[in-house]
């Protein structure tokens, strides 16, 4: 395969000039939807999958942050638009964005005075606790070539097509159990037919709250480290089947075991729980934050003393049209331990260009610094990330692991079309590029490739979605053997998920 480096700087290029195009459109309704001003139905949780548009025809309640809702699904709300309000808005007196302005401060004192306030003064324990969850149910048809790989999202479903299985099953408990203190646990249970592939902790961590406007907090345990919007994302706030393996690289399981500090202004804190409850945003994870973590990904033992130190900084933006838009910039720089490999004198698939480490990684440098901007589909949107670095890749032509420079990224564009009061359609299409090697993997492979995704998400429910995916892809099987180059494919596979959310 042949490639041009140049190719992603010059579609990212373009991607944030359609993002500047998008700003500045008129927000049209999508047919079907309400001429009147209904009941207000915000989707309070930040993983559901139902979205409903922030600005359309109708005007809609912009629901605050939630510190116990960040990761989880199902839960409604309703608001229901006063006489007054509505009165002024019919007769012109105030425009629809006051409406949606007098709506967003009704709705965040309802938060505020009912749920959490609720939930944390309780003194029952088990009243302060919510049990959540989703469950992906998929089927994969064959790849058209045997070769096809897709190591870091779905590679269980590559290696065996035309079979139904469990892509996710998910159990969230969490809670408010103080003013200050708040905590998450996701559980996974996961696999092919009746074998589970995954069972595994997913999330386990704590919120504490240092201010009590909730402006400033600290989170430890297993969380999301700081490497790219898609993967703060969750896979129930995420309309594709999966991530881009350009971002995915970066941190293979989103999440590891660290300490986080976020920083969100009260504006900010509306703004993104916005986007999340309207816009399958990823929530509030800060204007900014810094984290320090293992750095080895989820689940994986750690084989350095080195510690990863991530950082972000991000805003979510409100143009007077009423257009979103987040942008952001995030990085983090340590030493991975690679597995897999053989000491420098030993001939294997993957040797280490340096001695292995008592633990038995090859260490080698890895660092990365993502760029993105996202406009959610209003009815159009548009997301794009870019992303350059330096970490592990295996050689193929000498068979050593080291440290090579890393570039990559996507475009995304998709239109939201409701039909319905909760029912909504969402093409997509995506286009991505990525060179650099895999570092989760076994021998760090060459990971290179050209990805095309078209998409089609159906959202007849607030509790259940559809996706059917087509994936074309370009690129390099991650089986390594000695003293010969990765085997190369250019094949497709149509692929369908049902997700369903309870709460």
């Amino acid at each position: 395969m042949k490639y041009g480096g140049m190719c992603v700087l010059h579609r990212s290029a373009a991607a944030i000039g359609i993002a500047g195009a998008l700003l500045f459109l008129p927000l049209q309704a999508s047919a079907g939807a309400s001429e009147a001003a209904p009941t207000v139905i915000a989707q309070g949780p930040v993983q559901s999958s139902q979205a409903l548009s922030a600005v359309e025809t109708v005007p809609q309640a912009i629901p605050t942050a939630n510190s116990i809702d960040r990761e989880t699904s199902g839960q409604r709300l309703s608001i229901e638009s006063t006489s007054l309000e509505s009165l002024l808005l019919e007769k012109g007196v105030i425009t629809q964005e006051d409406w949606i302005r007098l709506k967003a401060e009704e709705e965040r004192r309802i938060f505020e005075q009912s749920a959490e306030l609720q939930m944390a003064g309780n003194p029952r324990w088990y009243e302060r606790i919510r049990i959540t969850g989703y469950m992906q149910f998929k089927y994969n048809m064959g790849a058209t070539d045997r070769r096809f790989d897709l190591p870091l999202n779905d590679s269980f479903g590559d290696q065996q097509g035309n079979e139904f299985y469990a892509r996710r099953l998910r159990l969230v408990f969490q809670g408010q159990v103080s003013e200050r203190v708040a905590f998450f646990t996701q559980f996974a249970l996961e696999g092919g037919q009746q074998t589970l592939a995954n069972n595994e902790m997913i999330d386990a961590y704590s919120d504490f709250y240092i201010t009590k406007d909730k402006e400033h907090r600290i989170r430890w345990g297993l969380h999301r480290v700081p490497n790219s919007f898609d993967t703060y994302r969750s896979s129930t706030n995420r309309q594709e089947l999966d991530r881009h393996e350009s971002v995915q690289s970066g941190a293979p399981g989103e999440r590891d075991l660290g300490v986080a500090y976020y920083w969100s202004p009260k504006v900010a804190q509306e703004r993104f729980a916005q986007l999340a409850a309207y816009h399958n945003g990823p929530g509030d994870y800060g204007v900014f934050g810094i984290m320090v973590y293992n750095g080895q990904s989820r689940s994986r033992l750690e084989l350095n003393k080195d510690k990863h130190i991530g950082a972000k900084l991000a805003y979510p933006f409100q143009f007077p049209n009423g257009r979103l838009l987040e942008a952001g910039v995030l990085g983090y720089h340590g030493v991975f331990a690679v597995q897999g490999a053989s000491q420098p004198n030993v001939a294997s698939a993957a040797r280490c260009i340096s001695p292995l480490t008592s633990e038995g990684g090859c260490d080698i440098k890895d660092q990365r610094v993502t760029a993105y901007v996202w406009t959610p589909p209003q009815p159009w949107g548009l997301l794009a990330e870019f992303t350059v670095g330096r970490g592990p890749k295996r050689n193929a032509q000498t068979n050593f692991i080291e440290e090579s420079s890393i570039a990559g990224g996507y475009v995304q564009g998709y239109y939201t079309w409701r039909y319905s009061d909760v029912g909504m359609l969402t093409p997509y299409v995506r286009y991505g590029e990525y060179y650099g090697g895999f570092k989760s993997l076994n021998g760090a492979p060459d990971g290179q490739s050209r990805t095309w995704n078209l998409g089609l998400v159906w959202e007849p429910d607030t509790h259940f979605r559809f996706v059917a995916d087509w994936v074309f892809k370009n690129g390099l099987n991650s089986t390594l053997v000695a003293n010969r180059a990765q085997s190369d494919f250019d094949a497709s596979q149509l692929r369908f998920q049902a997700q369903w959310f309870w709460n």
